[in-house]
């Protein structure tokens, strides 16, 4: 990697690594608190205003309703990042223990599953809609061959 990309990019401080998450949130004192992306250690979150500034200790409930199931889990952190002056930040998880872990650890497993079943079917969509493509192509390919096949049965070689 050039070092014009290495500076654009950035160091990567991460420990874990993340996964994009929809329709999670966090609730925090009563605010609903939209997730970004979570990891084993922590997750990435858009405060709809203003407060929590770094070493800011929260406690909470994430919750997330997924296909097949709903998971919430409680927890602690603290905002260990602010990147931007808007309200996006960064926590980090107190120690998991018993039960927490695991439901953090099953709520990772089943984004992973559907993330993977979103990206298989959108797949399975490509090659339907390639085939369906090829199909059409020879439609047209054989169609203009029986046309050109009647006009030279109709009208013969000679064209009269």
């Amino acid at each position: 990697m050039s070092a014009v990309a290495e500076a654009a990019i950035g160091q990567e401080r991460r420990r874990h690594g993340r996964w994009s998450v929809s329709g999670a949130y966090a609730a925090v004192q009563g605010r609903k608190i939209p997730l970004i992306d979570i990891s084993i250690g922590g997750f990435f979150a858009r405060l709809p205003d203003e407060g929590g500034h770094v070493s800011s200790p929260i406690e909470g409930t994430i919750y997330w309703r997924g296909v097949r199931e709903t998971i919430e889990f409680s927890f602690g952190a603290d905002i260990v990042r602010r990147p931007d002056e808007g309200g996006r930040f960064a926590a980090q998880f107190h120690s998991l223990e018993g039960e927490s872990i695991d439901t953090l650890l099953r709520f990772l497993s089943a984004i992973e599953a559907e993330r993977r079943e979103r990206i298989e079917r959108q797949q399975r969509d490509a090659r339907r809609r390639i085939l369906l493509r090829k199909l059409a192509l020879w439609g047209v390919v054989g169609g203009s061959l029986l046309a050109a096949l009647w006009l030279v049965w109709q009208f013969g070689l000679s064209g009269a």
